[in-house]
């Protein structure tokens, strides 16, 4: 089926990202898998994880090479959906941003709806199925550093709410440590993994202004470029997701990798922030790329 292009705002393109919008409060395809990880079901866990198994298969689309963006076809499964929906029932709060204040001597946090007008629900890590798309993702960067994945946000967007240009990387490190047994140490975002957990909406696309390659045969259910043919729309599809580098080898960020997330005109959308963490006193490729061992809280 056809589907129409998105008709952009020419000045989304001309428009300069804001570099300290770092999110937090706290083709070919191939066949992937998920590593297996075990888990057992005890009487406490929600009705909505009976019967439920990790082991998950998705497919694989190489959008474009340099800067690396991926496609993944099916990431989540519908069950998996279901209970982060459930999970994130009453967490919902007002999505925040980071700056770099240099009074506080480190990156704030603070509320900026011009910006950013989403609500966001954090996931805890206890989570089963948290634990699992840890583990996912883990699998998935293979011999890219995956010594720490972040915590999972989830992130709502209705009524004409939305992200503007920004990237997921930050100037200057932050000084954090996401794993108990890792002590504090300047890290980064390498790679960003945004998956649609609801595309009852019109709108609400993810628009990279600086990524191109798209041709006029792409599936337009699930990316396309522009109408004026520059830079790459990716639509919200339900358990999908797009994934990308945020950071060149030498470990400064990739300013082509800026994206939106474009305004819900109708309905709701509903995504989930997956961020691997980049420590700069680490190798990107190759030793020490592990997590070591230990089990996450």
């Amino acid at each position: 089926m056809d589907v129409q292009k998105s008709k952009i705002n020419h000045n989304l393109k001309s428009q300069s990202p804001v570099s300290w919008a770092w999110i937090g409060a706290f083709a070919l395809s191939v066949l992937a898998s998920a590593s297996i990880y075990s888990w057992t079901q005890d009487k406490s866990q929600p009705s909505s994880l009976a019967g439920y198994s990790c082991n998950h298969q998705y497919s694989v689309e190489l959008v474009s090479l340099d800067p690396l963006v991926v496609y993944l076809d099916d990431f989540v499964s519908e069950q998996e959906i279901n209970h982060l929906l459930e999970a994130s029932e009453h967490r919902w709060n007002q999505s925040l941003v980071y700056q770099n204040d240099e009074e506080e001597k480190g990156y704030v946090s603070h509320v900026n709806r011009t910006l950013r007008s989403s609500k966001s629900a954090m996931i805890p890590r206890k989570d089963p199925v948290a634990k699992c798309l840890t583990q996912r993702v883990r699998s998935l960067l293979g011999n890219i550093q995956h010594i720490s994945i972040q915590p999972i946000q989830l992130v709502k967007y209705a009524g004409g709410e939305r992200f503007r240009m920004h990237y997921d990387w930050t100037p200057e490190p932050m000084l954090k440590s996401y794993d108990p047994d890792i002590p504090i140490q300047p890290s980064n975002r390498l790679m960003s993994i945004f998956v649609y957990l609801s595309d009852s909406c019109t709108g609400g696309e993810t628009y990279f202004p600086h990524i191109y390659g798209a041709s006029a045969a792409a599936d337009g259910e699930k990316f396309s470029r522009t109408d004026s043919k520059c830079g790459l729309l990716v639509r919200p599809r339900r358990g999908s997701a797009i994934l990308w580098n945020n950071m060149h080898m030498n470990g400064t960020g990739d300013r082509r990798v800026a994206h939106a997330g474009l305004p819900v005109t109708s309905g709701t959308k509903i995504g989930m922030n997956l961020f691997s963490v980049y420590y700069l006193d680490s190798p990107i490729v190759g030793d020490h790329v592990v997590n070591h061992g230990h089990e996450e809280e």
